[in-house]
Formats: structure tokens, C-alpha cells, sequence
């Protein structure tokens, strides 16, 4: 059986792990202009953003996603209006 193609968000050291990363990327090409999202800063282990357009009103998975240029391997979670993304 295959995996879904949906969103995958902490998909390191998991089971599948390549075909996440591929399946998240295919994603992001797909969604990737859809949306506009400005980098704010770098803290220890994650980085956090803000979205600045939205028309499309994407999900808060398909904006992270964006953010992390397709990655997602290590999560996100939203702090008031910023999506931070973990790098580690």
C-alpha cells in the first residue's frame, strides 16, 4: 500500500521518511506562488515567519510548508501570527 499524498509535518526518523519528503515537495511546487510569507527571524532551532498574502486561503499546513520551502521535517506550530518552523 502506498502512502497519501497530503501534507506530511514531523516526518523525520519516520517510517516512509524519503516518500514523505518527496510527496511534501511535489506539494510545495504546486502551492508554492499561492501564498507570500516573510521571513521575521532566526531563533535557536527554529525560524519563524509571518504570511503576508493569503488569497487562496491556504491552510495553516499548506502556509508552513511554504515557509519551509517544502521541508516540514522537524514540524511547525503557529505562535499568535507567526508560523515557526523547527530546524532541529
Amino acid at each position: 500500500m502506498g502512502i497519501k499524498k497530503k501534507i506530511y509535518t514531523s516526518w523525520a526518523f519516520t517510517e516512509n521518511e524519503d516518500k514523505k519528503a518527496e510527496i511534501n515537495y511535489e506539494i510545495y511546487k504546486e502551492i508554492k506562488d499561492k501564498a507570500e510569507v516573510k521571513w521575521v527571524r532566526s531563533l535557536h532551532g527554529r525560524q519563524e515567519y509571518e504570511v503576508v498574502s493569503n488569497p487562496h486561503n491556504l491552510s495553516d499546513d499548506e502556509l508552513a510548508l511554504i515557509c519551509d520551502d517544502g521541508n516540514l521535517c522537524f514540524g511547525y506550530r503557529k505562535d499568535r501570527d507567526l508560523i515557526v518552523i523547527y530546524t532541529d
